[in-house]
């Protein structure tokens, strides 16, 4: 009888703690899996680099630099070809880089300029 109470507490006291499911993967505070399903496509200099990104439901952002993105992560650099973002310090990786995707029309306008 006193083997079954001290189990029962034992048990009651592992379900009380909030013990996980092992059978379940642990969760991603990162959001790292999401990673690959944002894309960058450009960005727009002047004073100050806007970037220019799609999540993976299709929803467009526009992002300055030490701007917050829904996931967390927060954007380090814009630069014209790519942009860094810091997903976080106990994050593996801690930085990510989007190069960007899309084509440019650079060269549809060198073009015709030159007609």
């Amino acid at each position: 009888m006193r083997i079954r109470r001290l189990l029962l507490a034992a048990l009651l006291t592992l379900h009380l703690c909030g013990m996980r499911d092992p059978f379940q993967p642990p969760p991603d505070t990162c959001q790292t899996a999401q990673l690959g399903n944002w894309h960058f496509h450009g960005a727009v200099t002047g004073e100050q680099s806007t970037g220019i990104v799609r999540d993976d439901t299709g929803h467009w952002y526009r992002l300055i630099t030490g701007e917050t993105l829904p996931t967390g992560w927060r954007v380090v650099a814009i630069h014209q070809d790519e942009m860094l973002i810091e997903v976080g310090e106990e994050c593996t990786p801690a930085q990510w880089r989007w190069q960007r995707e899309g084509t440019q029309h650079a060269k549809m306008d060198s073009e015709r300029d030159a007609l």
